[in-house]
């Protein structure tokens, strides 16, 4: 009865909504308004999903299903239902508690719900509602929060709401099971999403933007801030997406916000105090690096996705492909794998990168089509990694628009090559159907890092981020360290349990030499002295038989720390001893070591108070590593030291269950073990209250799907009209950026353009209540940066500065400078062309007899892009006219100039001429693209390394170029 609607449209295949079977086919509850909101407050959020839904039969309906995706790794932290006037409260239980819990409610005729997480995806979650009655009003209140992503081409967080939040109805299956009047009453209300950006006093919110979404933006304040305030907040704004039925109430695609603001990227730890839970402290530290290290020369394999799906993706696909090739480093191997229902390789192994195998493997990319069927990814990528190469590390970068049958077995694959730290694997998800749990796992499981693309968003930084983290040595030895307030030889604490990777998978030898010595020894069949051993020295059980394993005692997430990329934002969780609560850590400390010296970092720890957002996020992400079956159980062992790998794959299995199941009862989040149910309330009202729960937890690790609904007789029940939930209409903005500059008296934020005043202030209906911990009623301007009490951060520096090879790197170098400029244009047409856009651009003609008319001047991206595609395999450019139109100068001037400057009476050699016509296009763009370094510096740098062997060739002529090198670079 809960599988897929065989209605739910495209790849998704979701039957998203509220679904109901009745008379041998599906139907839907009309959705009658989609409410969102928001809270991002520097790297997390907090999101409360408001989904209102009517049963338009004359009877009750015994039981709906509800199925819909939510971001991978977000943590569930609020269910609650309403049906008509009763409303439904819920508790975080075992999933086998909570569906017997439900069914038992159903039976009783009581209204119930129960929320459960998909056994085979992290997104995808399913509500089941009993005994809706006819005619009936049932909301749907959702709270979850997450950690957001660095999104690398706006160099900015990315918020990511799911497209398939919103049902998706079938026309005939629409006209089929609703009636015309209650299909027009959902129209028109509509979907709202609300999203309030709070960051640090201190900090300046520079710029938001939607690639997914016309917004309207409200600066200087939130919308909970009252009509009435009349100051001006620059680290607060609001983005409001409202959509009426002349805008088709239903989202086409996910809502992304992104967001720039001062000091996103620096490091920061925070501590948080639970509320209810004595003792139980959490810390959360994240941090974007920012280091350097020469590149290294591994195996990379392109997978590419060739379904029958990316057929309008291919030409997105082919420029990305490009310009993977063009900036791929001379020493490097590389291959090309595509799949479908089959796949097949450009070359059975690894070639060396050079002129031949780089215009072979362009030629390939100019006949790559989307005819190759299906998604069969795990084939694939298992045969990459059978024939790599046995002397190299292998990168290989997944690029795909879908998602596959079972990720569980294909992330077990991925994790078991990447294990022995010799190969990381990474994604990137194109279009609006892929799957967030299949790339995020692909690049959590495969030590690597993911990012994701939407219709019409660009993707070059993108693309050039990945390829340079795929490019970045193997350190696999980070660890963290806690320091603490009080000075002792105990004042610091590694907290990082994992060990090396053969430690973690050898089993105890409990023969010693000793041992082995005494085995010769005769060995008495009837020994008078002989006791049997003492029960109590028995590995320790709980309730239901399982060993008892030693946790630890500060547990971390992930449990090990995961490879830091420079510019991608890293994030790790501690869950503090609650027996030591009288230990308070002052600071962190990263560290690790490469050829060039070692790595560190020191942050220092804020306290914000009384909260239990980090406390949520710690321990989904520690309950993720449990359900995928590893984690912190990998490293620890019973009562009498035996380890967790020696015990029964089912052991292991039932052991991670029990643990999973502790975690989301102590901390009331959900994951596949536990669930949410909600209950019928003698004492319903609308009053928020608080609920402790106590820290002890029964589990039931051996769960089996409960019975889906019961069938029941037909009952209908008068009931008082409740009507639809109004919104106030409003204008928007119909621009995809508005860029935010610091405040001035002229022009606030330095926008020609007013736009267009504030929302309403929401009710305290509309806002959650203690957002974050917060105290109600806390203004976010006053509010700590989890709505905490914030206090004074602990005192010290990040430590660091580039020294020596032997000196410590930090793996922050200078901030990257801001540019606050509030006039530029919206963001042009990507190096790719994006997914296509809304509002294409077509450029002029590339070169032409007279200079281009503004408006059709090529745009930054297409004019790098064009260099790109010019320079040559070895890195250079050659002096040809269409260089020379392309960098807007006038070569017969550029080359008179150039003489004078070397002393040359006679014309340049074509070789001299190729180092000049080089050293042009380095200049030009580091002279004027100097704020698209992302995009060029791979193939600057190429183009850098053979200036320097081609100077050292010429002899002294190479050595008066070299003395006068700066000077020709800034003719450009």
């Amino acid at each position: 009865m809960f599988s897929a609607s065989p209605f739910s449209p495209g790849p998704s295949h979701y039957a998203c909504g509220c679904c109901f079977f009745k008379f041998n086919a599906w139907g839907y509850l009309p959705q009658v308004s989609l409410k969102a909101h928001a809270t991002i407050l520097s790297s997390a959020s907090r999101t409360t999903l408001t989904q209102t839904f009517v049963n338009p039969s004359d009877s009750i309906l015994d039981e709906v299903s509800y199925k819909f995706p939510l971001y991978d790794g977000v943590s569930v932290v609020g269910f609650k239902c309403r049906v008509g006037s009763r409303l439904l409260r819920s508790e975080v239980k075992s999933k086998e508690q909570a569906n017997t819990d439900y069914e038992t409610a159903v039976a009783k005729d009581e209204s119930a719900a129960v929320m459960d997480h998909s056994d085979t995806e992290n997104d995808v979650f399913t509500i089941r509602l009993g005994n809706v009655p006819p005619e009936e009003t049932v909301t749907v209140d959702i709270t979850f929060v997450g950690e957001l992503k660095q999104d690398a081409e706006a160099d900015g967080i990315r918020y990511t709401l799911p497209n398939t939040i919103a049902p998706r109805y079938q026309g005939s299956m629409a006209s089929r099971s609703l009636d015309n009047s209650t299909a027009f009453r959902a129209s028109l209300q509509g979907i709202s999403i609300t999203a309030d950006v709070v960051m640090e006093k201190a900090s300046i919110l520079r710029e938001l933007q939607s690639p997914s979404h016309s917004i309207k933006v409200s600066l200087g304040k939130t919308s909970s801030t009252p009509t009435t305030e009349t100051s001006f907040e620059p680290s607060q704004a609001t983005a409001t997406l409202r959509l009426s039925k002349d805008d088709r109430p239903l989202l086409e695609r996910d809502f992304v916000l992104i967001v720039k603001a001062d000091g996103l990227d620096s490091p920061r730890a925070l501590l948080e105090s639970h509320p209810t839970i004595p003792g139980q402290k959490a810390v959360m530290a994240t941090l974007v690096p920012r280091f350097g290290l020469p590149p290294a020369k591994p195996e990379v394999v392109f997978v590419i996705d060739r379904s029958a799906s990316m057929g309008a993706k291919i030409p997105t696909l082919k420029s990305a492909l490009k310009v993977f090739l063009k900036s791929l480093p001379v020493g490097v191997c590389f291959n090309i794998c595509s799949f479908g229902s089959q796949h097949s390789f450009l070359w059975r192994s690894s070639k060396v990168y050079d002129s031949s195998s780089l215009q072979e493997a362009m030629l390939y990319i100019g006949n790559i089509n989307a005819d190759m069927g299906g998604t069969e990814m795990y084939p694939a990528v298992e045969a990459v990694t059978q024939q790599r190469l046995g002397n190299r590390d292998l990168e290989v970068l997944i690029l795909t628009d879908g998602q596959i049958r079972d990720q569980g077995m294909f992330f077990n694959l991925i994790r078991e090559h990447a294990a022995d730290n010799t190969a990381r694997f990474f994604s990137l998800g194109i279009g609006k159907f892929t799957s967030h749990s299949l790339i995020e796992g692909i690049a959590r499981c495969g030590n690597g890092i993911s990012q994701s693309v939407i219709d019409y968003e660009e993707l070059d930084r993108k693309v050039v981020r990945m390829l340079k983290g795929a490019l970045t040595p193997h350190i696999y030895d980070y660890k963290l360290e806690a320091h603490y307030e009080t000075e002792s030889d105990h004042d610091f604490e590694v907290v990082d349990g994992a060990e090396s990777t053969n430690d973690s998978t050898t089993e105890i030898d409990d023969e010693g030499p000793a041992s082995r010595e005494q085995s010769t020894n005769t060995i008495s069949l009837f020994d008078d002295n002989f006791t049997e051993a003492d029960p109590s020295h028995k590995p320790q059980t709980d309730e239901e038989g399982l060993f008892l394993l030693a946790a630890p005692k500060v547990l971390q997430a992930p449990h090990k720390i995961p490879t830091l990329y420079p510019f991608i934002r890293t994030t790790v969780y501690l869950l503090l001893d609650p027996d030591a609560s009288d230990r308070v850590p002052k600071s962190l400390s990263f560290s690790a070591t490469s050829k060039q010296g070692p790595l560190c970092l020191t942050i220092p720890i804020s306290d914000i108070g009384k909260g239990e957002t980090i406390h949520q996020l710690a321990s989904r992400k520690a309950m993720i590593e449990l359900e995928e079956h590893h984690g912190w159980l990998q490293d620890t062992s019973d009562t009498n030291q035996n380890s967790f790998h020696q015990l029964h794959d089912n052991t292991k299995e039932q052991v991670a269950v029990r643990e999973c199941q502790k975690l989301g009862i102590k901390y009331q989040i959900t994951g596949k073990h536990c669930s949410f149910v909600a209950l019928e309330d003698g004492d319903s009202t609308e009053s928020n209250q608080t609920k402790e729960y106590a820290t002890h937890v029964h589990y039931h690790p051996r769960y089996e799907s409960s019975s889906a609904g019961k069938n029941k007789k037909k009952k209908t029940r008068g009931m008082a009209d409740s009507g639809p939930m109004t919104m106030d209409s409003c204008e928007y903005l119909p621009v995809h950026a508005l860029q935010l500059s610091a405040p001035s008296v002229s022009k606030p934020f330095g926008s020609s353009r007013d736009p267009g005043g504030t929302f309403r202030a929401m009710s305290r209906h509309d806002v959650p209540g203690g957002l974050f911990g917060a105290t109600r009623g806390a203004s976010p301007s006053t509010a700590s940066l989890f709505g905490g009490a914030s206090s004074t951060p602990a005192a010290g520096t990040t430590s660091g500065g580039f020294g020596s090879a032997r000196a410590s790197q930090s793996l922050f170098g200078k901030s990257a400078s801001q540019n606050p400029s509030a006039s530029n244009p919206p963001p042009l047409p990507g190096l790719f062309g994006g997914l296509g856009s809304p509002n294409p651009q077509t450029p002029g003609p590339l070169f032409g007899a007279s200079a281009p008319e503004p408006t059709t001047r090529l745009s930054d991206s297409s004019v790098i892009h064009a260099l790109v595609d010019m320079q040559t395999f070895e890195g250079d450019w050659f002096w040809k006219p269409d260089l020379f139109h392309l960098l807007g100068l006038d070569m017969t001037k550029t080359n008179e100039t150039v003489n004078l400057l070397l002393g040359k009476p006679a014309p340049m050699r074509p070789d001299e001429a190729n180092v000049v016509a080089t050293l042009l296009v380095m200049g030009f763009l580091e002279n004027k693209h100097s704020h698209s370094r992302d995009l060029w510096e791979l193939v600057y740098d190429k183009a850098q390394g053979w200036i320097h062997a081609k100077l050292d060739q010429m002899g002294l002529d190479g050595e008066s170029m070299r003395a006068h090198e700066a000077e020709i670079r800034a003719l450009a």
